[in-house]
């Protein structure tokens, strides 16, 4: 069995895209807002799209449904008012 190598291109790890003014807008203001820059605001927006692509929140509710079946909802309401009340008074 014989593969052929197809040479990578290379490249620069610059993009340029364009936008509206009004998303320019406001990348910039939640940029300054958390102390990033626009570039690093986009790079965590692809990221998380790479990181996001092949999940499927539709297959995790089932999962969390599954798991969850035949768990007394009323006992676990009073546990987190409990819990709430604990925290409330420093406990």
């Amino acid at each position: 069995y014989h593969m052929e190598v197809i040479p990578m291109r290379s490249y620069a790890g610059r993009i340029l895209i364009r936008v509206p003014n009004h998303v320019h807008q406001e990348l910039a203001r939640e940029a300054f807002e958390r102390g990033r820059s626009i570039n690093q605001l986009c790079l965590e927006a692809i990221v998380a799209r790479k990181a996001l692509k092949n999940y499927n929140p539709w297959k995790a509710i089932e999962k969390a449904w599954d798991k969850n079946r035949g768990v007394d909802e009323k006992k676990v309401q009073r546990d987190i008012l409990k819990a709430i009340a604990a925290v409330r008074h420093g406990r």
